[in-house]
């Protein structure tokens, strides 16, 4: 059987309309040989209905359901690992893609020899000046790529294994993967998303998600991945990064239980959280003002 050309991978949690949009766009404008692998963490809003539906159909070709809302790197992990393919797309929920080149303008920089780790689009807009342009197409580098539209290759992926699922429900997971593409001697860059990508808002989604996302689970997150850039950066910390958390279907529904290799090595890293944490106390705070 022929290996896709591309794994995308949508992680879903609620938000059913945006999904809808999302997924729709998805099969509507990609013309690459792919799988769509749908994660859904533990929807109640009748998201999962729908993507039961869409398997039916055969229009989702591999769909995990987990019993409890495991994060987004967990959830990404688990559908990058469903299906084998030449290269891995990370595309959020809240994302909608809009014609029929918008993957094709991502995989255009893995050509034989390309130094490019990690390509996603900039959904966000700031004041960047391109590094280049390709076409009518701007071209950001980064030191690390925002994961709603991400793309990696088999390559790196054999290189580097995993997004780290240290962070919990929500994270710097995609900053964390940029940092190991780029201390692996690749590039990140974005790729301007304006026509190509459009990125909608809940707003009743994320007020109700504000607790997973406070100030304090921020610090938190935020002094693990200094920890994280440390121990990568010295060699503490292997630039492969494995699963964390081990899925395990139970019926229609998958449960995850804790990897004890993972465990033990957390051990060696984790004790210099701390030192870490303190010496690094004035990069998490401007983190922390910027963010909120």
């Amino acid at each position: 059987m022929q290996r896709p050309q591309v794994n995308i991978t949508v992680v879903t949690h609620n938000r059913l309309e945006l999904t809808r949009r999302t997924i729709d766009s998805v099969l509507r404008n990609t013309r690459e040989h792919y799988a769509l692998c749908v994660v859904d963490n533990a929807s109640t809003d009748g998201t999962r209905a729908f993507l039961r539906e869409l398997k039916a159909q055969g229009k989702i070709q591999h769909l995990i359901m987990f019993e409890k809302n495991m994060g987004v790197a967990c959830a990404c992990n688990t559908g990058w690992a469903a299906a084998d393919a030449d290269h891995f797309l990370k595309l959020d929920n809240d994302i909608e893609v809009l014609h029929i080149g918008w993957l094709k303008n991502l995989l255009q920089f893995f050509t034989p020899g390309s130094s490019i780790g990690a390509v996603a689009y900039k959904v966000i807009p700031d004041d960047a000046i391109p590094t280049l342009h390709i076409g009518p197409t701007a071209i950001f580098e980064t030191e690390f790529c925002g994961g709603a539209c991400l793309l990696t290759s088999r390559e790196m992926r054999l290189a580097l294994g995993n997004f780290c699922e240290d962070y919990g429900v929500y994270g710097e997971e995609d900053s964390d993967f940029g940092i190991r593409v780029g201390l692996s001697g690749r590039k990140n860059i974005f790729v301007d998303g304006a026509g190509h990508v459009l990125h909608n808002c809940d707003s009743d989604y994320d007020m109700q998600m504000q607790p997973v996302k406070s100030r304090i689970a921020r610090k938190r997150n935020i002094e693990q991945f200094q920890s994280n850039v440390h121990a990568y950066d010295t060699g503490l910390r292997s630039l492969h990064v494995g699963r964390r958390f081990l899925p395990v279907q139970k019926g229609e529904l998958h449960a995850c239980t804790l990897s004890q290799s993972y465990k033990r090595e957390a051990l060696a890293w984790n004790k210099y959280r701390k030192v870490v944490s303190y010496a690094t106390r004035d990069i998490i705070s401007e983190h922390l003002s910027q963010a909120m």
